[in-house]
């Protein structure tokens, strides 16, 4: 079977969440992974859609060792990154709820890239002593409001499910959702007793709130001026969007307390020079896992 993986490179006048719902309409279920720094789809070739936006195209071994570089944290920002992994896992176990499972073939491929990525990373040490970029980022918050202080968080893909869960168990803040789709938003929301909206309400749900920390996938900023004026007096903000999910106003805002991707990525890379060998050596786990793969199919 041929396997097929590409990385769509969507305009702003492109709605991403509607190509989203299109992929997932095709007739083979293919594996999406929709997160804040890709799109990447991995399926059958006679299943794309010829319209779509892409930018790259891989097919059977080199798109198997692409998803392995993905969940081996080689095509992060931050090499090694654990994020990625459940993020792979995540869209993986999405393939297999949409009837997956009945393409053997597509699924088996699945199942040995996710192994040959976590072989890749046990053997080559390359998230050892790594901080997951959530847990940065909420640790960062909870260190700077007020004990008790509401904080929200603006996402509700697996990096926001990621922080919010991290909040929940870790602090004793209030906590507030908002994303695009209000009923996402507030399962989450509710997963930590706290409450949520949809972008439509941003400005009533940041009133009062003294920390947020945004994660969406946006190709523009979704948090500007005016959503933040009735925000504590002093806000600290987070934001791990790419591009960033706060506009310049809200940045240059002289009572907020901005860290954009680029600050918290700095508290993770040290042993940069270690963490390169050890992603050299990954690297060579999965292209020589990948030849073997070829080789047996």
């Amino acid at each position: 079977m041929m396997v097929q993986g590409c990385t769509l490179d969507l305009p702003p006048s492109v709605e991403r969440a509607l190509v989203v719902r299109k992929l997932r309409a095709c007739k083979a279920p293919m594996l999406i992974l929709d997160t804040c720094q890709r799109l990447e789809v991995f399926g059958p070739p006679e299943d794309y859609d010829p319209e779509l936006p892409v930018h790259t195209y891989w097919r059977d071994r080199s798109a198997f060792e692409r998803l392995a570089r993905i969940a081996a944290g080689l095509e992060s920002r931050i090499l090694g990154e654990l994020e990625v992994l459940g993020q792979v896992r995540a869209a993986y176990k999405d393939f297999r709820t949409r009837g997956g499972e009945d393409y053997r073939a597509l699924d088996r491929f699945f199942q040995d890239a996710l192994a040959l990525a976590r072989k890749a990373r046990r053997e080559s040490g390359i998230d050892r002593q790594m901080t997951s970029l959530s847990g940065l980022a909420a640790r960062e918050i909870l260190t700077r409001v007020a004990p008790g202080g509401p904080v929200a968080v603006i996402g509700a893909g697996s990096l926001a499910g990621s922080v919010i869960r991290y909040l929940g168990k870790r602090g004793k803040s209030p906590i507030r959702v908002s994303s695009r789709c209000p009923d996402n938003a507030m399962m989450l929301a509710q997963s930590v007793g706290g409450f949520g909206a949809g972008l439509a309400d941003l400005a009533h749900l940041l009133d009062g709130v003294e920390g947020i920390v945004t994660a969406t996938a946006a190709p523009h900023p979704v948090v500007y001026g005016q959503h933040i004026d009735r925000a504590a007096a002093v806000l600290h903000i987070v934001d791990l969007g790419v591009p960033p999910d706060c506009h310049e106003q809200v940045v240059a805002n002289p009572r907020v307390d901005y860290i954009g991707l680029e600050g918290i990525e700095g508290q993770v890379r040290g042993n940069s020079a270690e963490r390169e060998q050890r992603a050299r050596i990954a690297a060579a786990i999965i292209r020589d896992g990948a030849l073997a793969w070829s080789q047996r199919s």
